[in-house]
């Protein structure tokens, strides 16, 4: 059964990656209230799920809008519009999975049972809710933008509309 859980966690987060979405792999249902498990085999199955989750949700949170600018890459200014909408989708939807009853029931028990996991992990939650204003704040104002940088990435634009353009912005 452990193995056949794995197998469930891989193709959800494969599923969440095709997706374009971080999906964290929760441990089955019944592992907080079940009786044929071990409280230390439980805790053990949460804190690897723990684990899982914060590996995901750094990767998230290093993702960086200046890696397209990197390597030689020329990205326009809709390159950036598209990175912070995805990654405030991204972290919304992270958020939503972690405060979801389950993902709850799993940090109540691992609170009660004093592990080590819960303190960092309340960390990076609290990291995870100031990415996510900062990546909403990114995408609503750039947002306003994203009409002009349309008309800026026109690739039939002339040098005088290129000075039209800016003429608002100067006065």
């Amino acid at each position: 059964m452990e193995k056949f859980h794995t197998f469930l966690a891989h193709t959800y987060v494969t599923i969440g990656s095709v997706k374009g979405r971080t999906q964290l792999p929760l441990p089955p249902k019944d592992i907080t209230s079940s009786d044929k498990i071990s409280s230390k085999d439980k805790g053990n199955q949460l804190e690897q799920a723990i684990a899982h989750w914060t590996r995901q949700i750094k990767g998230v949170l290093k993702q960086d809008p200046e890696t397209a600018l990197k390597g030689n890459k020329h990205p326009n200014p809709l390159v950036e519009l598209e990175f912070w909408k995805n990654k405030s989708d991204n972290l919304n939807y992270i958020c939503q999975q972690l405060y979801s009853e389950r993902v709850k029931k799993c940090l109540k028990f691992l609170e009660q049972n004093k592990s080590t996991y819960t303190g960092p992990f309340s960390k990076l939650q609290k990291d995870v809710q100031v990415a996510r204003a900062e990546a909403n704040d990114n995408e609503l104002y750039l947002y306003t933008l994203g009409e002009e940088f349309n008309k800026l990435t026109r690739p039939d634009l002339e040098l005088a509309e290129i000075k039209d353009l800016f003429m608002p912005i100067m006065h």
